[in-house]
């Protein structure tokens, strides 16, 4: 009997994290799986910011929020199948493309401080809704904002009962982590810190019209 040699050719088996990336990009048993990436996903954004300077308005654990948020939303594009394929890479420069972003930001800000503009600085079609004074509110933003509202009440009760609860206990209640267990029947504080990034992934997707 000849003896079965291994193909080449054939590809060796995912690692665990891939399997698990592999599973939330196919949005089977989500849940489960992002919370077995999320403490390493935690560790690696913690890497790639060793020794880097964050505005002083921004800690550590806000940076990770906004990075993990974006990996939630563009997890899709990474190529699970791709040869040398690094999960950890990849979450590591979304970590530093967002901390850029946030520098970005920070000197926009930074810039437009204290500028105080006039009628005359507007031309006549751009000028009609400006004031010296930019607190106040034009009729447009008014709108815009009623519809931010209105759009989400519509969206929130969109969500399921757990993904809408995680949500007002910490956007709007501004709850931390470990207060939240009890309430929502986990003993793990990254439990609740996954289902709060897959409930904000949800929201913004139904949301997605306001981005534009």
């Amino acid at each position: 009997m000849s003896e079965r040699k291994d193909d080449p050719l054939q590809k060796p088996p995912l690692s665990s994290t891939l399997r698990h990336v592999k599973s939330v990009q196919a949005s089977v048993d989500v849940d489960i799986h992002w919370n077995n990436l999320h403490a390493k996903m935690q560790k690696w954004i913690e890497e790639a910011m060793r020794g880097q300077n964050l505005p002083p308005d921004k800690s550590l654990d806000d940076l990770a929020q906004d990075v993990l948020l974006q990996i939630c939303k563009d997890i899709g594009e990474f190529k699970v199948d791709e040869e040398g394929a690094s999960f950890s890479g990849w979450v590591k420069m979304v970590a530093n493309r967002k901390l850029l972003d946030i520098w970005r930001r920070a000197r926009a800000d930074k810039r437009g401080k204290g500028k105080t503009r006039h009628l005359g600085d507007y031309d006549e079609e751009g000028g009609r809704e400006h004031f010296a004074d930019e607190r106040t509110l034009r009729p447009s933003v008014l709108v815009r904002y009623d519809e931010l509202s209105r759009s989400m009440l519509a969206a929130m009760q969109q969500l399921s009962d757990k993904h809408r609860r995680v949500i007002e206990l910490r956007m709007f209640q501004g709850k931390a982590y470990s207060e939240m267990l009890v309430e929502l029947g986990y003993t793990k504080e990254v439990t609740v810190r996954s289902l709060y990034m897959r409930a904000m992934q949800e929201l913004q997707v139904l949301l997605h019209h306001f981005a534009t």
